[in-house]
């Protein structure tokens, strides 16, 4: 039986197989040509005619008549279809081309909101897939346009449209003209246009379809084939579905209403003729399979109670009744039970039938429909159309959760949006998705709404522990959004009853929080330490995603050890490829304590290799932020000014997101601080007074007491640039009365060696060695020596080469000089380099096998089983060797790689 849905796009996977060409259709030699002709050249062909005008079967034809070496992505739309599904089944439908994607197509998919933004980035992202593509020509097929009602589907198409490569055009076929830009591709003379005059069937065709019925043949029935033909060209008018219909009602004595069977109700009335002259299961199974898009083996037997439903699907393949068939053709257990599509047409009778004759099989149908169905969406209409919101809620409450780990966030909600507001507003369950919705995005405010009325919900259905995990989400939401006190009152709240695991989990999460908030910075390892306990037990990747540790928590006394523990347990969790959020934070969290160790070249190397997986997975902001605060101070420690700077722009540039609420104006300054800290590092006074300028615009603006305390040093960093040596001292020393407070990414540290480099440059060396005491001691308590590293190599530098003399001992001295080798003086970025000529130094051993296997024309699928990858890892490993040669096609890293001699 051929596999009609695919966990991993959510859809029917025969909504992106173009239908069988079936034997039955006859050729049109004048239409083939000039149908042929423009889809070889335009960039746009639209076929345009009501109803049963054979649009489906004509391009079927055609497609089959394409030249070989032709790409074909075919996409039928169905009426639930907005710009995210839509998305889904194009990057699905190209996966056989083998487009040298450079980000994660998937990604670019769960980013689908239908906000222009996302779908340009596709657009962007998809033109240049499409134009490094080694074919002669390429085609993609929206079938079925008219059952589209989201605009920003148009929006992206004519986006397409406007820079397609010209090897490639779209096909676009619809009962009505598509809202797309034809005026001006008719300018253009870039569009070619098929209507109902160009369908529909001439006297020769007629005669020739009147002949391949099987008809009486030889010379004595040449009068009636003719009669035959003119009668049928007279009640149709070349109308491709009653020239069918007619053609299978031959034979019988016609009782229909007079008239064209142009006129929907002669179709009506002879198409039940057709259906009541089936056998009895025939017609019976029939109307039971009525609503469902395709027709398989299976699913059609759990759904009509018929066991022998393959047997069914052959006869009705064999007699030809208003279907397309579709799925992989091939094996003879697909051609037993191929996977059928009724004709629009056909199916609305039958659906009419049904519910005339059957009435109270309706919703039961519907709901068996639902149950096997596994596009979460269909599943939901169906239920949607059975009257039974309550089924769907359970479905969505069941199944959304998932999906929002997976991403999926914007197509959860828009499931959520079509539930009546009278259920959503009264519904514990959906309020409970739809924060998991907002912490996703980082819509704060909505999520304490939501998550508020889910607890009070399902605490008036006595569901006590659903009650708490929407409460022990609201303490975080709470402690984000700055609103401290609430947040902690709510988790002691929570604590006068006993949690499960998942809970308590999330609450010992919540108090290490509370404890960062609190600035008791030295408080935080042991609810770190208790939630890493309970989290270990746990292979829940959705909790180990929820209880990711704040970036705050590196550098912090005595969470060296639960941050390990959290990045080996992730690591352990996840696999390699392809790449995950969970294990991209892992990874930048593993880097960020090595740099804390003082490995910064490692960890520098590390984060490169996680910028890779954060872009194909999309740069989300919650990845993004993680990574860019870290490479930014790895980047400082190294040296490199222009990257360290960008990377904590990015950083700052992050929180401007439409998307959350309640974020920006709590975290905007801590940012900006980062950024003043990393200016300070590469010795850049200007980005530094910058950044105090910005600052000192946003006083008297709320904000969390730590987020202020932690800006204590910023006095004492710009006296030190402008060499006020007095004043520096004074202000660092005054910011290290609050030595706990300022802690946050190693400043104790920082503070004091910058505190001995301004003693050391008023020639105080005694109480310079006084201040440099605690950062020695500490450092070789703890292994942590990352914020002393943050004063950056002119500091150090001075501090190693001044005249010590006894004041300090030579242990600590050679200590001291240690760290100065581990940091670069400030410099500029350099241009990146070329790709070395006649080498493949830039690429790893893997990358040039699969080069290898790509120069030899294996596709990605190939590729994939010879070195038992997944095809996202061969996609990642095509997209990096692209981008490391600094090549545009999968054609041309094969030539090059061939130049090599290899």
């Amino acid at each position: 039986m051929p596999q009609t849905s695919s966990p991993a796009t959510g859809f029917a996977l025969t909504k992106i197989q173009p239908p069988r060409l079936r034997s039955r259709l006859i050729a049109r030699p004048a239409l083939e040509q000039r149908l042929g002709d423009a889809l070889a050249t335009l960039p746009l062909v639209l076929v345009s005619a009501a109803a049963g005008f054979g649009k489906t079967a004509a391009i079927t034809r055609q497609l089959s008549l394409l030249p070989a070496g032709t790409a074909l992505a075919w996409i039928a739309a169905d009426e639930d279809d907005d710009m995210g599904r839509l998305a889904a089944c194009l990057v699905a439908a190209l996966e056989p081309c083998d487009l040298p994607w450079r980000t994660s197509p998937d990604a670019l998919v769960a980013a689908q909101d239908g906000q222009r933004a996302t779908w340009m980035r596709l657009v962007g992202e998809l033109l240049n897939a499409l134009a490094a593509t080694d074919v002669p020509r390429g085609l993609i097929v929206l079938d079925d346009a008219h059952r589209i009602a989201d605009p920003a589907v148009f929006a992206f198409l004519d986006a397409l449209l406007e820079r397609l490569p010209t090897h490639w055009g779209l096909l676009v076929a619809s009962r009505v003209d598509p809202p797309l830009a034809l005026a001006r591709l008719r300018a253009r003379g870039e569009l070619a246009e098929f209507r109902q005059a160009d369908l529909g069937f001439s006297s020769g065709e007629v005669e020739a379809l009147v002949r391949a019925h099987a008809l009486p043949g030889g010379a004595a029935d040449e009068a009636l084939t003719a009669s035959r033909t003119r009668a049928l060209l007279e009640r149709t008018q070349g109308w491709p579905a009653g020239l069918n219909l007619a053609l299978a009602h031959t034979g019988r004595p016609s009782t229909a209403p007079s008239g064209s069977l142009r006129d929907r109700q002669v179709f009506d009335y002879l198409a039940t003729e057709v259906l009541d002259d089936l056998p009895l299961p025939l017609r019976d199974f029939l109307l039971r399979c009525a609503m469902l898009p395709e027709l398989s083996a299976a699913r059609c037997a759990a759904v009509s109670g018929h066991a022998d439903a393959a047997r069914w699907l052959d006869e009705i393949e064999r007699r030809g009744l208003f279907v397309s068939v579709r799925g992989e053709a091939g094996t003879s257990e697909e051609r037993a039970a191929p996977v059928l599509c009724l004709h629009d047409l056909f199916r609305d009778c039958l659906e009419q039938r049904l519910r005339t004759e059957l009435p109270d099989a309706w919703p039961m149908l519907l709901r068996r429909a639902a149950d096997t169905e596994p596009d979460l969406v269909r599943r939901i209409g169906y239920l949607a159309r059975a009257g039974d919101w309550a089924g769907a809620e359970a479905v969505l409450v069941e199944h959304g959760p998932a999906q929002v780990a997976r991403g999926a966030v914007v197509a959860t909600l828009k499931l959520l949006d079509q539930f009546p507001a009278a259920l959503r507003d009264s519904s514990p369950g959906l309020a409970h998705l739809r924060g998991l919705c907002a912490w996703a995005h980082w819509d704060l405010l909505t999520m304490v709404r939501s998550l508020e009325r889910a607890a009070a919900g399902h605490g008036q259905r006595g569901d006590l522990p659903a009650s708490q995990r929407a409460q022990v989400l609201m303490v975080l939401a709470l402690a984000s959004a700055a609103q401290l006190e609430r947040s902690t009152a709510l988790l002691a709240e929570l604590r006068k009853s006993p949690l499960d695991a998942h809970t308590d989990t999330t609450a010992w999460q919540a108090s290490s929080w509370h404890a960062l908030a609190a600035s008791r910075f030295d408080e935080v390892a042991a609810p770190f330490t208790k939630m890493m306990d309970l989290l270990e037990r746990s292979d829940d990747p959705v909790l180990w995603l929820q209880c990711v540790p704040l970036t705050s928590f590196v550098g912090l006394p005595g969470t060296r050890a639960p941050l390990q523990r959290y990045v080996d347990g992730a690591l352990r969790r996840t696999p390699d490829e392809p790449p995950s959020p969970v294990r991209v934070l892992a990874q930048t969290l593993q880097a960020a304590l090595w740099l804390w160790e003082g490995r910064a070249d490692a960890a520098a190397e590390l984060l490169a290799r996680v910028a890779t997986d954060c872009r194909w997975l999309g740069s989300p902001p919650n990845l993004s932020g993680y990574l860019n605060l870290f490479t930014s101070l790895a980047q400082a420690v190294r040296g490199e000014h222009d990257a360290a700077l960008a990377a904590a722009q990015a950083r700052l540039e992050g929180l401007n997101d439409d998307r959350t609420s309640g974020r920006r104006e709590v975290w905007w300054r801590h940012f900006l601080y980062a950024k003043a800290r990393v200016a300070a590092t590469v010795d850049d006074a200007a980005a530094l007074r910058e950044m105090a300028a910005q600052l000192q615009a946003l006083q008297g603006v709320p904000e969390l007491s730590y987020f202020s305390r932690e800006r204590a040093p910023l006095p004492g960093l710009l006296a030190a640039f402008e060499q006020r040596w007095g004043d520096a001292a004074t202000h660092f020393a005054a910011a290290l009365s609050d030595e706990i407070g300022i802690d946050l990414y190693g400043q104790a540290m920082e503070t004091r060696v910058r505190l001995a480099h301004a003693l050391v440059m008023q020639q105080r060396l005694a109480e310079a060695a006084q201040a440099l005491a605690p950062v020695f001691e500490r450092a070789r308590r703890s292994g942590d020596i990352g914020g002393a590293l943050l004063a950056g190599a002119r500091v150090l530098a001075t501090l190693a080469a001044a005249s010590w003399g006894t004041q300090l001992d030579a242990d600590d001295l050679r200590l001291l000089r240690s760290w100065v080798a581990l940091v670069r003086p400030a410099r500029a970025a350099v241009a990146a380099a070329a790709p070395v000529a006649g080498g493949l130094m830039a690429l790893s051993s893997r990358e040039c096998e699969v080069l290898a296997r790509l120069a030899a024309g294996d596709s990605n699928k190939l590729i994939a089983r010879a070195f038992d990858l997944s095809p996202h890892t061969v996609k990642r490993h095509v997209a990096n060797i692209l981008d490391k040669l600094d090549l545009p096609s999968r054609g041309q890293a094969a030539a090059w790689f061939q130049a090599q001699g290899r």
